[in-house]
């Protein structure tokens, strides 16, 4: 018994007995808390460009791969795979109205209504938009007469009773497009996106962070350039 006291005295004399002595008091966490607010404060001018760039190539990652299914499906389907440009309003503005959506449709018959939609309607970030300048994105310069293949309509979406305008082309089972393949600068056929509220160069007249994806006419591949 003797020895058990001595034994309990030795931990009291070490601390051990005061249990709530390594805990915070609040004015501790409440500066904890006041130092991480700072930090993240002074971070985000950092972080901010990065999470919009980020955005960019997740959108151009979105489009190269849609392009390429759309081509290896006509492919291997032998065939017509026609490629949707959407032109929709922000979701947080609907005065905003940009081409910033796509999707895909195999061609079922002469009547496209009856064309069997081969992805869903995918959506580029509300930061990200297709250019709609013809300089930039020549795939949707419908409206020029020296261009041929694109054409333009509209699509009324499930649950929405507002046309949805698109301009289109069509990959063949072949692997090539509908697109005329005349001598550059009207045979180059792109694409090209950006942040819709980034500031624009004076000399480019796009802002200085771009990706442009190019589709080869003949053969149908896809290429991809960066600034």
């Amino acid at each position: 018994m003797m020895r058990f006291c001595k034994s309990r005295r030795r931990l009291a004399g070490c601390g051990v007995k005061a249990r709530g002595a390594s805990a915070f008091t609040l004015m501790e966490l409440v500066a904890v808390m006041a130092i991480i607010a700072v930090i993240a404060t002074l971070s985000l001018p950092a972080i901010m460009p990065m999470m919009r760039s980020s955005s960019l190539n997740t959108g151009a990652g979105m489009v190269v791969d849609e392009l390429n299914l759309a081509r290896q499906t006509a492919l291997t389907e032998n065939r017509e795979v026609q490629v949707r440009l959407y032109k929709l309003p922000s979701s947080s503005d609907s005065s905003d109205v940009q081409f910033r959506a796509f999707r895909c449709f195999v061609k079922e018959s002469e009547d496209p209504v009856q064309w069997k939609p081969l992805t869903k309607v995918r959506y580029l970030s509300d930061q990200v938009i297709f250019s709609a300048d013809p300089k930039y994105s020549t795939l949707l310069d419908d409206g020029n007469a020296a261009r041929s293949g694109l054409s333009r309509s509209t699509e009324t979406f499930p649950g929405s009773s507002v046309p949805t305008t698109y301009v289109s082309f069509s990959f063949r089972p072949d692997g090539g497009t509908n697109l005329s393949p005349i001598d550059p600068p009207l045979g180059n056929w792109f694409l090209t996106l950006h942040l819709a509220k980034d500031p624009k160069n004076a000399t480019t007249g796009l802002p200085n962070n771009y990706f442009t994806t190019q589709v080869e006419p003949v053969t149908g591949r896809v290429r991809t350039f960066r600034p």
